[in-house]
């Protein structure tokens, strides 16, 4: 839609430096400081308009060069923080994964300390029994 306007706006400028121009066909002297030329007001009128134009053409592309540059380094600079990002994601991962092997390792141990535990009073157990079995004989 802006495309739209910023075209619409043109062709109406245009038109109206045409009309001007034409109401303008007298011949006017013209100084360069060295040398003197006589042309028609129109193609004077013409001229510094696409003189005009020119500059503002080269001051645009030199801003948007700028910001084509300012982008590509901001680009640059974000996969660079993905990256790290990205390094330290896998970094974490693998110390989660250390963690809950070792969590793993410690709760078998404990479970297994459990166990010894339930055999040693089992077999102490069966000791006492033995030896009232043995008592009773």
């Amino acid at each position: 839609m802006k495309k739209q306007i910023t075209t619409i706006v043109s062709i109406i400028l245009v038109i109206l430096i045409a009309i001007f121009a034409m109401l303008n066909l007298e011949k006017v002297n013209v100084s360069f400081g060295f040398t003197e030329i006589n042309i028609p007001l129109v193609f004077l009128i013409l001229v510094c308009l696409l003189i005009g134009a020119l500059i503002i053409f080269l001051f645009s592309s030199a801003q948007n060069l700028k910001k084509n540059r300012e982008y590509r380094e901001l680009q640059q600079q974000s996969l660079e923080r993905q990256r790290e990002l990205t390094a330290e994601i896998d970094q974490l991962q693998e110390s989660l994964k250390n963690l809950e092997l070792r969590l793993k390792n410690s709760s078998g141990k404990q479970e297994i300390g459990a166990k010894d535990q339930q055999i040693n009073e089992l077999e102490s157990e069966i000791e006492k029994l033995s030896n009232k079995l043995s008592s009773q004989k």
